[in-house]
């Protein structure tokens, strides 16, 4: 609760000073230096040689347009933080390890939030296709999706776009309908519980996964009042 009451007050000082600064588009050095969100890199994990871990971004301004980031390149600069672009060509082939190890290095380096949660969500949507792997896979499962709610919710605009008919919406985030189905399997109701709720806080409680823990901890709480 702690940590979900922390998240929504950074959040929005995000928008607040992004609103005060003409809306500067926020970036961090490293995942880790996300305020609100509670990461170690993995221990042997060498940085030394991601040549990118250092490069700063310029603001460009342009007439009529909100401000962009741009990112220097060896022969130029590009939109693409290097956390964004830090990926393996085909992860599908890669082993998890790999996959793994991979994410913690794009982690290390900067980035705005929305390209750590997209990083941390294609890892998720792998592990997710290679459960059968073991107690493991569960594991690091578990852990990338909750990394991931610590981002969102100190960063909410990391998750939310300009919809069609007006107004910002948030996009769908597979780190919620991951964890329901994993705390159901295991019956851990009460982790289901505090999951569905912040999923309905970011509008991503209407999904087969969240109906299902919904029916699940409502039955629950029916057989343990008679």
């Amino acid at each position: 609760m702690l940590v979900q009451q922390r998240g929504a007050a950074f959040g929005r000082r995000c928008k607040e000073g992004r609103q005060m600064n003409s809306q500067v588009p926020l970036w961090f050095p490293r995942f880790a230096d996300v305020p609100g969100v509670h990461y170690s890199p993995p221990s042997g994990l060498d940085v030394s040689k991601l040549r990118q871990r250092k490069v700063r971004p310029t603001v460009n301004r342009w007439p009529d347009m909100p401000p962009s980031l741009s990112w220097p390149l060896p022969n130029g600069t590009t939109s693409q933080a290097p956390a964004g672009a830090h990926r393996l060509d085909d992860s599908r082939k890669a082993t998890t390890n790999r996959l793994l190890r991979t994410l913690a290095e794009a982690l290390a380096l900067p980035g705005e939030p929305a390209d750590y949660h997209f990083a941390i969500q294609e890892v998720i949507s792998l592990l997710w296709s290679r459960r059968a792997e073991g107690p493991q896979a569960f594991v690091e499962l578990e852990r990338l999706c909750q990394l991931d709610l610590q981002l969102i919710q100190a960063c909410p605009d990391a998750v939310t776009y300009e919809h069609r008919e007006g107004g910002l919406r948030f996009v769908s985030i597979t780190a919620f309908r991951t964890l329901l189905d994993l705390y159901l399997t295991e019956g851990a109701l009460g982790d289901a519980a505090r999951v569905l709720e912040l999923a309905d806080r970011f509008d991503n409680g209407d999904t087969p996964s969240a109906r299902r823990a919904r029916e699940r901890c409502a039955a629950f709480a029916a057989e343990d009042k008679s």
